[in-house]
Parts: structure tokens; sequence; C-alpha cells
């Protein structure tokens, strides 16, 4: 569809009721995965939808039923609610581009069809983020460390528009099996309360993997594959196995962002609990602090830069 014709019909869209609050979604999740964040914010009471082709081929966001039907799903989401979007970083990460093209200076790449498909991906993205922006819900996008993505223009311009805030933090600092550091832009309060380092205990757990790593054991979780090609060049090749675990979300991750999404009927203030059977986890939080805290950050950034 002409992108000239599909700005006015999502801001008419925006404009429509949405469902009484009890059927309506709190949440949306594309490209999820093995579903541990929907899991998580499942065990908190929340109710929404998850959507991963790993699911269903209709789930597709590049076709138009896969498209239509996130769309639908974000139309549901209730006032206060969170779209979260985790686009394949397979052509954005350093390790792929020699073959994409794609540097911070030119995060578009080669024009070459795995290329031109993920910026497709981003651009439908895009739209629907706005639009989610427009209903009132906070939305939330996630890349490794290394994804040139935010650096893309069109994505700079909409989270500039929409006034998302940057975090960055290890993976790790909540239960994953390796440090990976990752970066989330997103308009939910409190979103920099995620900056959270890693403990003693984590950073000696992660430092003895990268030392079994330099032996070579075969217990280790190594994510690449260093090899010397035939003129002496040093050549890294991600292990896609080992790249696709790594891709999974800790629950911990999981608990810590459903403490930030308001619960129903309240944007100020978030009192959560897991109530899932299967684990001691307990988060509580109060959005209005974390807020505040940003809110204070954000001024004294601005204060820098004057």
């Amino acid at each position: 569809m002409d992108p000239r014709l599909l700005l006015p019909i999502l801001a008419l869209l925006a404009q429509v009721e949405i469902p009484p609050e009890s059927q309506a979604n709190d949440f949306v999740e594309v490209c999820s995965g093995e579903g541990q964040l929907s899991r998580a914010l499942w065990s908190c009471q929340f109710q929404g939808k998850a959507f991963d082709v790993l699911y269903s081929k209709n789930h597709n966001f590049l076709r138009t039923v896969g498209f239509l039907a996130v769309l639908a799903a974000v139309r549901n989401t209730r006032r206060g609610g969170l779209l979260f979007f985790a686009p394949p970083c397979s052509t954005w990460v350093f390790l792929s581009s020699p073959s994409t093209g794609r540097t911070w200076i030119s995060p578009e790449g080669f024009r070459t069809r795995c290329v031109l498909l993920a910026n497709i991906f981003v651009m439908r993205m895009l739209y629907i983020l706005w639009y989610a922006w427009q209903r009132g819900v906070y939305v939330a996008i996630e890349q490794p460390i290394s994804s040139v993505l935010f650096d893309w223009a069109p994505v700079k311009r909409l989270l500039t528009f929409i006034g998302a805030r940057k975090v960055t933090f290890p993976m790790g600092s909540y239960g994953a099996a390796t440090m990976k550091y990752t970066t989330i832009w997103s308009t939910l309060p409190g979103i920099s309360s995620l900056r959270r380092p890693l403990d003693v205990k984590q950073l000696r757990e992660a430092l003895a993997r990268t030392e079994l790593l330099r032996l070579g054991d075969r217990n280790a979780t190594n994510l690449v594959r260093k090899t010397i090609d035939k003129k002496g060049r040093r050549r890294v090749a991600g292990i896609k196995s080992e790249l696709a675990k790594s891709a999974n979300y800790p629950r911990g991750f999981g608990m810590a962002i459903a403490a930030l999404v308001p619960a129903r009927g309240r944007t100020d203030v978030v009192q959560l609990r897991c109530i899932c059977k299967d684990c001691n986890c307990e988060w509580e939080t109060l959005a209005a602090d974390t807020r505040e805290a940003d809110q204070e950050a954000g001024r004294a950034q601005s204060e820098g830069q004057q």
C-alpha cells in the first residue's frame, strides 16, 4: 500500500473507540520467539497477544495478513498498554555488515533481497508504532547493542517525534546465559530503571565463561566462529543455533517489563506481583517515582546540551 494512503487511514483508525476495557489487550508483542516476555506479562494477570512466524505463517509481518493481524491487535489495546517490537536483527548487527553493507554511516545497506525485506519490515513497524502512539499505547523497540537499526533516518525521526527514551543494559543481569548488552528505545515511564549492571557473582560467571571459551571448553557457549581465510584475514561468523538461543529473553527481564506497564485504569502507580506457581519471583515498583527520575535526567541532559 502507498504510504501516502496508509498514514491517513491509520490516523482515522486512531480515532475509533476501543472495546470495553475488560476486553482490551494490555500488551502486544511482535517477534516474540519463545514468548518469555508475554508469559511474564500473562503471569502478572495482564492479557495480550504474541505474534511470531514460529507460531503461524499468518504471523509473518511481511505478509498483508500478518500486518493486519498486528494492526487489529494494536487497535484493541487499551490506552496505557504496551506494544513491544523486537525486529529480526540478523541484517542489522555488525556480524553481518560485510554481506549487508550496513554501517552507522549507511544503515540502509546494500540493495539485496534480504536487506530490502528487512527495511520493509522496519518501515511497516514504524507505521504500527506511530499508530499505537497516537492511541496512547506505550511502545518499545529492542535490539542488540551492535545493531545500527536506530541509526537509520526513518527510525531516528519517529523516535524523536514520539519522545522515546534510550536504555542500554546487559541481559545477563536478568539471568541470561551471556552478558549480551541490549538497547531499548521506549516511551514507557521509568524505562531507565532497566539499567542494571551485573553484580559481582554474575560478572565472575561471565568472566569464567569467557575463560572457558579461550581454552576451547566444549561446555562454554560460543556465539561466533573466528577463522582466518586464505589471504590471512580474520573472519568472524555467527553460529545461528547459538545466536537463536541467545535471542530468547530471561524470565527476569520479562518481569521487569511487566512491572513498568501501568495496571488497568491507572497510569501513575503500578504495584505488581508475579502470581505464577513455578517461581518465587516478586516484583514491585512505583512507576510515578521512576517517571520523576526520568524527567530529572532529561532536564539535566537538556541543560548539559545548552
